[in-house]
């Protein structure tokens, strides 16, 4: 079991501590959050909830970051939310100031913390932390998007969702990359047993799937919640399961984080891209170029406002 810190403990930021601590995941759990009194009574909430469950689990609630140390993981879930109508992108630079505050404030008091960023446009965000932070820092990603594609394959083709395999990877968001060598149903490639279900129908449906929550129910969370659980539980577990999170690499001189399938364990890594076919490995690297053109576009109007 891992102490695990929550940065910003809002509508997702709940979401994912409720099922970190009852997924017995965590010792200790700290929820911090900038609203007075907002991490005091989600502590409340949940010790009430844990009280019923028995679970040995201590929970801090603080509007202090003094209170945030010795973490093992920390999720920063800290920024303003993606509301109906906005890309992830959107959000670049406001976002972006909040994870620099936190890049310089975190790590004295956390040596050695794996950081996992939650805050939008995700992958950015975790350039951006490490970056400033000189952290390893990992992005959530597209195991999102990958558990998406797999419902929504299951779902179409009638089958159990364990029986469907395959992988997003690339930005996570509109800019997603199916590696359709990767995917199968019931161990046969895709095309096999596709039953009239296009290639194209299932990209639409990960890609637009999120607006449309967002637009009816205000956000995504549950979905993202277990699924970003899943992330810490492969870590404090050390399973060595293939998620397709966002790792850093270096691009014309810059950390980009871009999602391959990962190996995820106490230590994360190694990615699957070596063993990809050319023509998947060629749209990553696209994924990568055209990633780094906006990320650059946007840090550099961030440096400038900086400097301001």
């Amino acid at each position: 079991m891992l102490k695990v810190a929550f940065i910003g403990v809002g509508k997702i930021g709940q979401t994912i501590a409720y099922s970190v601590i009852f997924d017995g995941l965590a010792k200790e759990a700290i929820l911090y959050d900038i609203i007075p009194e907002l991490p005091e009574k989600f502590e409340h909430e949940l010790r009430h909830a844990i009280a019923t469950r028995g679970l040995d689990t201590e929970v801090i609630g603080t509007n202090s970051l003094d209170d945030v140390n010795n973490a093992d993981v920390i999720l920063i879930m800290a920024g303003k939310p993606r509301k109906p109508g906005m890309s992830r992108r959107d959000l670049f630079v406001d976002n972006a100031k909040i994870q620099i505050d936190l890049a310089q404030k975190l790590p004295p008091r956390n040596p050695g913390a794996i950081y996992i960023m939650v805050a939008n446009p995700v992958d950015m965000m975790a350039s951006v932390f490490m970056r400033f932070s000189k952290q390893f820092t990992i992005s959530t990603g597209d195991q999102v998007e990958t558990m998406r594609l797999r419902s929504f394959i299951a779902k179409k083709l009638k089958v159990p969702v364990n029986k469907v395999s395959g992988y997003v990877a690339g930005e996570h968001g509109e800019d997603a990359v199916v590696l359709w060598s990767t995917v199968k149903v019931n161990g046969k490639p895709f095309d096999e047993v596709a039953k009239g279900l296009s290639k194209e129908e299932v990209e639409n449906y990960v890609k637009s799937i999120p607006g449309e929550i967002i637009r009816v129910m205000g956000g995504t969370t549950w979905g993202p919640a277990t699924i970003i659980k899943d992330i810490v539980r492969a870590i404090a577990l050390n399973e060595g399961r293939v998620m397709s999170i966002a790792t850093p690499r270096t691009y014309q001189g810059e950390i980009v984080h871009i999602s391959v399938p990962t190996v995820v364990g106490a230590e994360i890594g190694p990615s699957l891209e070596p063993v990809l076919p050319q023509a998947d490995k060629e749209r990553l690297n696209k994924a990568v170029e055209d990633f780094y053109k906006v990320y650059k576009e946007n840090l550099d109007h961030l440096l400038q406002t900086i400097k301001q």
